[in-house]
């Protein structure tokens, strides 16, 4: 009876000591879940300086498009939350600038967002758009201030007159996804051309007519 009650103490001294083994080796093995890097990549795709038709001289509006992609090797699906600001600076005067703030009012395709969730696959891709009008954020129209000297030689189109090409720079930051966070586009420059009515009663900038 003695053996017998040793060998049961022996027993479970190594039943004991298995678990305990076990239970290190599955808090060691257990895997840690990371948010995947390099998800989505971000990109100003288009700059679009509108014609007179659609925006004269006086009203002039600039159509800007930002498109995003799933970079990941993976379907991503996730909460989204649209929230960000597109600078747009004067290259030449970099203290003028406008802010526009982006939101899901934004997406071209709002349909993509479901019970406040968006499936992207491998590849795909998502755009937003808005459109500025080329004004700083305290209210000065930059056309006012573009050289239009040498009047006579700056005829460009019937009753138009064209300002010497500037450069301007856009910058985006952007998060869509709530556990992504901000995400950063590259830098984009493009050239505005500031167009001014020799007399702003006649087209493209009116049809009122009369004298200038």
């Amino acid at each position: 009876m003695k053996c017998k009650h040793i060998l049961m103490k022996i027993f479970q001294i190594i039943i004991l000591f298995v678990l305990i083994i076990l239970t290190f080796s599955c808090g060691e093995n257990l895997p840690v879940y990371e948010m995947p890097q390099n998800v989505m990549a971000l990109e100003v795709t288009k700059v679009e300086q509108l014609n007179d038709h659609v925006a004269p001289p006086n009203r002039p509006m600039v159509h800007i498009v930002l498109v995003g992609e799933n970079i990941f090797d993976e379907v991503f699906y996730d909460s989204v939350n649209i929230e960000g600001s597109m600078r747009i600076w004067w290259k030449r005067k970099p203290k003028r600038f406008r802010t526009l703030y982006l939101t899901e009012k934004n997406l071209t395709d709002r349909s993509l967002i479901r019970n406040g969730r968006m499936m992207l696959l491998p590849g795909q891709r998502f755009s937003l758009e808005t459109y500025w009008d080329v004004k700083t954020d305290d209210g000065m129209w930059l056309v006012s201030e573009m050289d239009f000297s040498y009047t006579m030689r700056r005829y460009c189109d019937y009753n138009v007159i064209c300002a010497t090409p500037e450069d301007f720079v856009i910058e985006v930051n952007l998060k869509v996804y709530d556990r992504l966070g901000y995400i950063t586009a590259p830098p984009k420059e493009f050239k505005y051309i500031g167009r001014a009515c020799v007399c702003y009663s006649y087209p493209p900038c009116s049809n009122l007519g009369g004298e200038c």
